[in-house]
This record gives structure tokens, C-alpha cells and sequence, in this order.
């Protein structure tokens, strides 16, 4: 079977169709959490030498001897928060580093996140009575498959953020708490400058691509040019032959597809809930500023056209009684009801009863 484009758990109808995949020599997801651990943590020489390469990078440093620790921290008191690590190390001069792999997005602040676990690092490493030279150096490392956006709004262009506590002119303030995050869509286009991007920035190339079969001869370019990424694509070409992992990796997608779903039918539920509740309440609110607003336009055209008419009767009424007046003044001079009728308009019955009124 041959694959020309990335392939998900919605191109297949079962977990067998899905884990053919292996037998085409496909190579796992290495964003997926079971596949990056299995990566770095396997007791071979390539994943060994590749998560070496790896820290080195992360940390820009040159790293003698490391060794792989406990992944969850210890608690410091009943009820403190537990944390666990994906991948727990500590290097020379007790150095330690947690590096994490967010393949999917959650609605919670990773930035605080990676703050809390940094300072959970520090603690566990400094030991009672230590003096505070001995604070160890920790580094908290997350790789997201997605990008970060903080509530400062700060979105840089690079996959590769750094951060430290430092005082507002930049000055630092100790070196002793690194957050690094690496955002691998932002390493989209990297590929065109291998030999001028930072070691860590082709690793998240690597991450980012080297399940996808289109993206192999990049790969091998990466490959090619450092050894470490060399002894990763080893390991993931070994690990990708583990059924075991296939499936981890199958329930995986299954699980974010499912709370995905889940996550946008609620969004559906509470938009149209929302929507119709708004539309009773507006069609309420609107029908009482509709009644004030009609209430009040129709007093004022009532008005005006009151007053229309009202002059329009008076105008009338003015009228009458200046024909009835004439009438009577030609009568009294000794016209005749017709004659007088003739010339005011009136009917001679109308004349004939202003000689009774007389």
C-alpha cells in the first residue's frame, strides 16, 4: 500500500485499516506523546545519542553526561498539585530538563503552565540546606504543535521562544529559570535555510515532517547534515515497526477527534441555546421600546394632525359664520331670501331661517 499525503484516523473505518499503515513502512507521528517519548526514551544507542543532540540544542550548551529521572515531581506538602513529566532529565553539575510535547490544543494558559513546572523543577532539585549558589539551572521545554498566542498578545515570527525573568530594561535577573517553547507550524519555511538555521530550529523541522512521506527528501537533507537528527530518524524508523505504539497512537487521534466533536457540538449547543434566548429577550425588549417609541410617535402625529384638523374646522366655522353674517346685512337691507341666496351661496331655506333668528 502507498500513501502519497499525510494520512488521519478519519481516512480509515477500523483500527486494522489504521495500523496497515506499519506494514507500508509508514513512520509514527513523532508529535504524538507515546511515539515522542518512545523516541528519546528507548534503550538504544539512537534514541541515546539523538535526545543528546536534542538537549544540546535546547539548551546551547555542550553536555557531557545526562541521565533520564523520575517523571513525576515530588509534592512538597498534602494537597499541593501533581505534576508529571514527559521527559525528565538531569545533566552535568545537576542541570535538569522537562521536555513536553503538546500535540493539541487545550483552553488553558501554557504559559502559566510552563511557569508552574519550571518553578516545581527548582524546588525538587534544591535541596534542604543547600546554599542558594547551589540553585540549580532548570529548563522547561515545551514543543507545540500549534501556535501560542499569551494574553500580551506577543506572536513572533520565529518557531524558537526563549524566556528568563528579567527586569523591564532586560537586565537579568538569574539564569536559573528557562522556559523554551518551539511552535512547529511556525517552522514552515525553514527548510530553504538549513544551513543558516539554528540547531533547534531544524529540529522542529524534524518534528514537524518527518512523518510525512512528501517531506523526505527534506529529511534526508537534515539528516544528512547533523548526526543527532540522524540517530532520531533511526529511532523513529525503529520504533514505527511497534504495533504497540500504532495503536497508542490510533486512540490517540480517536480520543482528540471525539473531544473535538464533543467541544464543537457544545459550541453549536450553547451558540444556538444562546441565540434563541437572545431572541426572546430582544423581541421583548423590542416590543416594550416598540410600544414607548409608537406611543410617543403616535401622540406627536396625533398632535399634528389634531391641529391640522382643528384648523381646518376653525378655518370652516369662520367661514360659515361670515356667509351667515353677510346674509343677514343684506336681508336688513331689504334683498329678497332669494337674492340673497343668489349672492352669499346659502340656500333659501338657510336665508329663511336667519329671518326667523331675526
Amino acid at each position: 500500500m502507498c500513501y502519497i499525503k499525510s494520512m488521519s484516523v478519519d481516512d480509515f473505518e477500523t483500527e486494522e485499516e489504521y495500523l496497515s499503515q506499519m506494514e507500508s513502512g509508514r513512520l509514527l507521528n513523532p508529535r504524538m506523546d507515546s511515539t515522542f517519548k518512545a523516541l528519546f526514551t528507548r534503550p538504544t544507542k539512537e534514541a541515546r545519542e539523538a535526545l543528546h543532540s536534542f538537549l544540546e540544542a535546547v539548551t546551547e550548551r555542550k553536555i557531557r553526561t545526562f541521565s533520564l529521572t523520575a517523571n513525576d515531581a515530588p509534592s512538597g506538602f498534602s494537597g499541593q498539585r501533581d505534576v508529571s513529566y514527559d521527559i525528565m532529565c538531569e545533566f552535568d553539575d545537576g542541570l535538569s530538563a522537562d521536555i513536553e510535547m503538546q500535540a493539541f490544543q487545550r483552553q488553558y494558559d501554557y504559559g502559566k503552565r510552563a511557569e508552574y513546572q519550571v518553578a516545581r523543577l527548582e524546588t525538587t532539585y534544591l535541596k534542604k540546606g543547600d546554599d542558594w549558589e547551589k540553585a540549580p539551572i532548570v529548563y522547561q521545554v515545551t514543543i507545540l504543535d500549534f501556535n501560542y498566542g499569551n494574553d500580551a498578545g506577543v506572536d513572533t515570527k520565529s518557531p524558537v521562544s526563549r524566556y528568563a525573568m528579567r527586569a523591564k530594561d532586560g537586565r537579568e535577573l538569574s539564569n536559573s529559570l528557562n522556559i523554551i517553547f518551539i511552535e512547529l507550524p511556525k517552522a514552515k519555511g525553514l527548510e530553504k535555510t538549513l544551513e543558516t538555521n539554528t540547531a533547534l530550529e531544524n529540529w522542529a523541522i524534524f518534528f514537524k515532517d518527518a512523518d510525512n512521506p512528501r517531506k523526505q527528501g527534506l529529511i534526508s537533507r537534515l539528516t544528512d547534515k547533523e548526526a543527532g537528527l540522524m540517530q532520531a530518524k533511526e529511532s523513529l524508523s525503529a520504533i514505527s515497526g511497534d504495533r504497540d505504539l500504532w495503536i497508542a497512537q490510533y486512540r490517540q487521534e480517536i480520543a482528540e477527534r471525539d473531544f473535538i466533536s464533543d467541544r464543537n457540538a457544545s459550541m453549536r449547543k450553547g451558540r444556538n441555546e444562546g441565540l434563541a434566548q437572545g431572541l426572546k429577550q430582544g423581541m421583548k425588549q423590542g416590543l416594550k421600546q416598540g410600544l414607548k417609541q409608537g406611543l410617543k410617535q403616535g401622540l406627536k402625529q396625533g398632535m399634528e394632525q389634531g391641529l391640522e384638523l382643528g384648523i381646518a374646522q376653525g378655518l370652516e366655522r369662520g367661514k360659515n359664520e361670515r356667509t351667515y353674517e353677510l346674509a343677514r346685512n343684506f336681508l336688513r337691507m331689504g334683498l329678497s331670501p332669494e337674492r340673497v341666496a343668489d349672492g352669499t351661496g346659502l340656500s333659501v331655506s338657510e336665508v329663511m331661517s336667519l329671518l326667523d333668528g331675526d
